[in-house]
């Protein structure tokens, strides 16, 4: 290489780290919305008029004649989103 190409690639080096730098940060200033809970309905008891559902970490069955849900274990690293119905009663 001539020298005014490597001064080139090594101003382009530079840039290169510099800028790729300066957007590390911007991720850490995200503000992350809390998670809205609908009331009166949790995991464990489902809507009303669903027969199964899930937050994507569990699944639920809800029972037949009148007995209790049937749900899955959570996995370790799951993070619940929010209930959905699967299938309607």
């Amino acid at each position: 290489m001539r020298p005014n190409h490597v001064f080139a690639a090594r101003l382009a080096l530079a840039l290169t780290i510099v800028i790729s730098g300066c957007n590390a940060g911007t991720a850490a200033e995200l503000a992350i919305p809390p998670r809205i809970v609908p009331k009166g309905v949790s995991i464990q008891t489902g809507p009303p008029s669903c027969a199964r559902w899930t937050d994507e970490c569990v699944s639920c069955t809800r029972g037949a004649n009148r007995e209790p849900a049937v749900c899955s274990n959570i996995g370790f690293a799951c993070q619940p989103k929010a209930i959905r119905c699967l299938g309607a009663q």
